[in-house]
């Protein structure tokens, strides 16, 4: 004997009237990010820009025996009524749960299933989220912070992925730091730069010059200085990087180092080693 279930509904503005609908969920739907679920609930909704919810017909998938369950994991039996599967695109797929009542409601009649795939897949071709430097740059706007918004200028003149940019100022954001300062949230313990912008500019140059333009954007090159700077300091070591020998710099790089950044550590560590020696005698 069947037990009855309630099946969790959302309001949907279907045709200019409000309605309770089920969402039903392939295993073809997005996966909702569990891992921000704490951020959901300080949203401010007032500053969350509008969007198209897109929902396809059930039966499409019924007659293709794909199982539709209810945002509580139910299982919605072939036939029942207000049904309908959401159309997943990267500004809706999180918001089918989230909106108090779904606006701008687009109801597709598909023929088929593959015509359901089909549309979802020229819509997203070009769909993707922020990068890691352009989120910095949307927090650092949304917060007017001078740590994000120097490190984003940083990462975006030099053509950098963020986390080279962080290392040139020797510090580390956290990604949830991050989305709060997107969201308007007031953040604390952001950290403070190490080095001003213009000591970063010098660095990153001096990389450059010894390492080629190629190497400046990967980590192990400043990652390996910083760990030298910490054990002499900035000027030391920029010094000692207009003097390294080419041909160390390139002896070290064919070495195959399986620990490229110790490696290297050790390199710079003696070269600057030998040449206090030398102008100690």
């Amino acid at each position: 004997m069947e037990q009855n279930v309630n099946f969790k509904t959302v309001k949907a503005n279907i045709n200019g009237g409000v309605e309770n609908i089920i969402l039903g969920y392939s295993i073809y739907n997005m996966e909702r990010p569990k891992d921000k679920l704490g951020l959901i609930s300080l949203l401010d909704k007032e500053k969350v820009l509008d969007v198209i919810f897109h929902l396809a017909n059930a039966d499409i998938f019924w007659k293709e025996g794909i199982e539709l369950k209810d945002a509580n994991g139910n299982m919605i039996p072939e036939g029942t009524p207000n049904v309908y599967v959401p159309c997943d695109t990267a500004d809706t797929y999180w918001r089918f749960e989230v909106d108090e009542i779904l606006e701008h409601v687009e109801v597709h009649k598909f023929v088929s299933l593959q015509e359901y795939g089909q549309a979802i897949g020229n819509t997203t071709l070009y769909s993707r989220k922020p990068n890691n430097v352009e989120s910095l740059g949307f927090a650092a706007i949304a917060s007017k912070n001078q740590t994000y918004n120097s490190i984003y200028n940083f990462a975006k003149r030099h053509g950098i992925p963020m986390n080279t940019a962080m290392s040139f100022f020797d510090i580390k954001l956290k990604q949830t730091q991050t989305m709060q300062l997107v969201m308007g949230l007031n953040v604390k313990d952001i950290p403070e730069l190490k080095r001003t912008e213009e000591e970063a500019e010098v660095l990153i140059e001096a990389v450059e010059q010894v390492f080629g333009k190629q190497e400046k954007g990967k980590r192990y090159a400043v990652n390996s200085i910083n760990t030298v700077i910490r054990k002499f300091d900035l000027q030391t070591v920029l010094c000692a990087l207009s003097k390294i020998p080419a041909a160390l710099v390139t002896a070290y790089k064919i070495s195959e180092c399986h620990e490229k950044e110790s490696c290297l550590v050790a390199e710079l560590v003696l070269f600057i080693s030998e040449m206090q020696d030398k102008k100690a005698a």
